[in-house]
């Protein structure tokens, strides 16, 4: 049996499928690449979304071990002409690190004066609200003259690109006078072997030791006097009386005294006292107390008012 209509209509459609090849291949060849660049276009929309977002939570979302937030970023010129005093102080691993409250709220009072503190991961963990000598590091954030707070984690919080500030090389430029009260002995050893392997270690490394690179700032004395040519690192040592006696610490002892200050250095250390220690010891490593130290601070920086400057070596 013939079917002479369908066989009609099948031939027709069969002449068509070239063409409807061909226009549905011409299609795919402008839909494909217009797609494909639709979806590019809002994958970098996403990926810039993305970076945003990560920015902005690093750089506001609290430590999960301090909840501390991140300190925005610090660039050193900034405040060249602020006409304060900058005082860069940091605490290392050791127990005498609770005296930090009591060192910023004793230079508290001083209104031309703008601090800057930095802690080791291990000195965090002497500030965590166990008690109320031992607060939270977030907390000091409210006391008076206390700008920001830098944690290791705060060095490299949003990936470097060129010409992004360095942290530790900013915090060098800002400060007038470093501090590290206390120095645990793990800090000394990294201080005297030129090691830099956190963010205080790498800011005393960075630090300018020949007085040729950081100019002094307009109204604002250096710590050692207008005859010194350089910006000082002040050192408070603290640790256990078997520490303190090692043959480690006395050598190191004597590579900071060969860049003291009284030698033409940049170094002025404050040698720890004898007492009860709170490892229960008896003996030398303590830090020396820090009422002692918060009047030596005032003194090199000029902020008790007494103009007669008194150098580490004696000597007016």
């Amino acid at each position: 049996m013939e079917f002479p209509a369908t066989d009609k209509a099948l031939a027709t459609v069969l002449r068509g499928i070239p063409g409807l090849v061909f226009a549905l291949f011409f299609a795919a060849i402008i839909y494909i690449p217009t797609r494909r660049d639709h979806e590019i276009r809002l994958e970098k929309l996403r990926l810039e979304a993305r970076k945003a977002k990560d920015q902005t939570e690093a750089t506001s979302k609290p430590n999960s071990k301090t909840d501390l937030p991140h300190p925005p970023p610090l660039k050193a010129s900034d405040h060249f002409n602020d006409r304060k005093h900058h005082l860069l102080l940091a605490a290392t691993g050791s127990v005498a690190t609770i005296k930090l409250p009591n060192i910023l709220a004793s230079l508290a009072h001083h209104p031309n004066l703008s601090i800057r503190v930095l802690v080791t991961p291990s000195a965090c963990s002497f500030l965590q609200s166990q008690s109320p000598e031992q607060p939270s590091l977030a907390s000091l954030l409210v006391l008076p003259n206390v700008e920001a707070i830098y944690r290791d984690e705060d060095e490299w919080i949003v990936p470097w690109t060129r010409g992004a500030p360095i942290l530790h090389i900013e915090l060098r430029r800002w400060a007038d006078l470093m501090v590290v009260a206390p120095l645990s002995a793990n800090s000394l050893a990294k201080i005297s072997l030129g090691l830099s392997s956190d963010l205080v270690s790498s800011v005393i490394r960075a630090w300018d030791a020949t007085g040729l690179i950081d100019e002094p700032r307009p109204g604002v004395a250096l710590p050692y006097g207008e005859d010194r040519d350089r910006k000082g690192i002040l050192v408070a040592p603290a640790m256990n009386t078997a520490m303190w006696n090692h043959p480690a610490t006395i050598r190191h002892m004597a590579t900071l005294e060969e860049w003291s200050v009284g030698k033409g250095g940049w170094i002025e250390v404050l040698r720890p006292i004898e007492k009860d220690l709170a490892c229960g010891d008896m003996g030398g490593g303590a830090m020396k107390e820090w009422k002692d130290i918060v009047g030596v601070i005032e003194k090199r920086l000029g902020l008790t008012g007494d103009e007669e400057y008194v150098a580490v070596d004696g000597k007016k």
